[in-house]
């Protein structure tokens, strides 16, 4: 177990650490750019969504083009101190684990314990390496050098990032404290990755335990009648029923909601329903499009605007999020924002607060949020066109909209009532022939339920 030596002395930091002649001062730079180009590379693997351990292979493959390596090893502790993942630059995870097996338990030891580094300029010379031998064969002048570096989640050491370098003894001086420096400034990121990653997973536990009591309360619920507050939402199929009674339980929490499905399943009346079986139905829902407005014109909808802030702002005037305080905010194609807003909303949604366009009056206010899409958000995460923080912000629960063409039975209910507002709008009377009534039914409708409305309005479905 490592750790479980604290009274091991760092014996040969001092060597690693001399100072470095003057002489070398151009190669010390070099390297040092380097190393911010390799951290760059490096953090850009480490923001794309995936599995840890394939991420982490990543890195280290990555790292090995920047730095001379022999292998190298990153290694994630559990709160014993026993490594539960281990990744090396082309291994399996048990060969991985293997290899960190046969490293010096002191050395790794000395890391855990110290969260210090550990630099070994020659493994032969070293107490901390004495027995060990580096595997297959090397020829008598190579020199085997040692760095580790911990990997910390705040103050704590949840990991370690070891590597190996061979050196010819008539080698060139090498700049040792430039690597170590570069081996920290990834390990911190890797300890950051680690960290939103294992946060992100107790939110997904905790959300699918939700969700499961949500089925486990819907599948002992009974049949009840039509809810009045479910608006214009017209429909008695399952899915659509399915989709209603999640509605009703959701709505009783303040979490943010995004209703995901394709254009025209009918979002905005969703989110309405939401706001209405919610305790703040007897506050305002307010809405916005967020795809029909450039960003200069969504940050003053949203936020609002100070007199004299821009032209043509002749008065204060209130953004959406004011007028929704105490209510529901429903922002429709999130998807479709800027990256640029996609920061100034992200605030928002993390601090509650903001200032109006032209003003520095910070304004707190309390909005449940209900966002809608009919983009892939995660296909726009990993290509960067949409920030993963944001997305974990508003995908707290999700819901999908069943197409019209997975609730067909709808169809002639919707038909009708369509109709109905038709002739009422007009002052016409028509009614759904049987004929009209098969066409519509084997339609595909890839508008769903926006396109079957608007049928009527270019020829009445009486006489189709």
């Amino acid at each position: 177990m490592f750790g479980s030596h604290p009274d091991v002395k760092d014996v040969d930091r001092g060597h690693a650490y001399a100072a470095l002649p003057t002489k070398h001062a151009k190669v010390t730079h070099t390297r040092a750019d380097i190393a911010l180009r390799g951290v760059y590379e490096i953090s850009k693997i480490l923001v794309t969504p995936g599995r840890l351990e394939n991420t982490l292979a990543k890195v280290l493959t990555l790292l090995s083009s920047f730095l001379d390596m022999h292998h190298g090893i990153v290694a994630l502790l559990d709160s014993q101190g026993n490594a539960h993942t281990a990744v090396g630059i082309g291994w399996r995870e048990e060969q991985a684990h293997e290899y960190l097996g046969r490293l010096p338990e002191r050395a790794i030891g000395q890391i855990v314990t110290t969260g210090m580094p550990v630099v070994v300029d020659n493994v032969a010379n070293s107490s901390l390496f004495a027995g060990w031998t580096p595997d297959g064969e090397r020829p008598v002048p190579d020199r085997v050098s040692f760095i580790g570096v911990p990997i910390k989640d705040r103050d704590v050491v949840i990991g370690t990032l070891t590597i190996e370098q061979i050196w010819r003894e008539d080698s060139t001086y090498h700049a040792v404290d430039e690597d170590v420096r570069f081996l920290a400034m990834v390990a911190n990121l890797v300890g950051q990755t680690v960290r939103l990653m294992t946060i992100v997973g107790r939110d997904r536990e905790r959300l699918m335990a939700q969700q499961s009591l949500l089925e486990k309360e819907l599948s002992q619920k009974n049949g009840s009648e039509k809810d009045q507050r479910t608006g214009g939402i017209v429909g008695q199929s399952r899915a659509l029923q399915a989709v209603l009674d999640k509605i009703k339980i959701v709505a009783r929490s303040h979490s943010t909601l995004l209703l995901r499905g394709e254009s025209g399943t009918g979002k905005e009346l969703f989110a309405r329903a939401t706001h209405d079986f919610s305790l703040r139905a007897n506050k305002p829902f307010v809405k916005l499009n967020c795809a029909a407005l450039p960003e200069s014109v969504l940050e003053s909808e949203l936020f609002g605007h100070e007199k004299g802030a821009f032209t043509g702002a002749v008065a204060q005037r209130k953004g959406r999020f004011e007028m929704a305080d105490g209510g529901t905010l429903f922002l429709d194609e999130i998807g479709d924002i800027s990256p640029a807003f996609q920061v100034k909303l992200l605030r928002v949604l993390q601090e509650g607060e903001f200032e109006r366009v032209g003003g520095n009056k910070t304004l707190k206010v309390d909005v449940r949020l209900v966002c809608a899409t009919n983009r892939n958000l995660e296909m726009a995460v990993t290509k960067g066109e949409f920030r993963a923080d944001l997305y974990y912000r508003i995908n707290v629960v999700t819901i999908r909209l069943p197409a019209l063409r997975e609730r067909r039975e709808d169809v002639p209910l919707l038909a009708r009532e369509f109709l109905r507002r038709f002739d009422e709008e007009h002052h016409t009377s028509h009614g759904l022939t049987e004929s009209a009534q098969a066409v519509l039914e084997s339609c595909y409708f890839p508008g769903n339920v926006r396109e079957l409305e608007n049928c009527p309005a270019s020829a009445p479905m009486a006489q189709i």
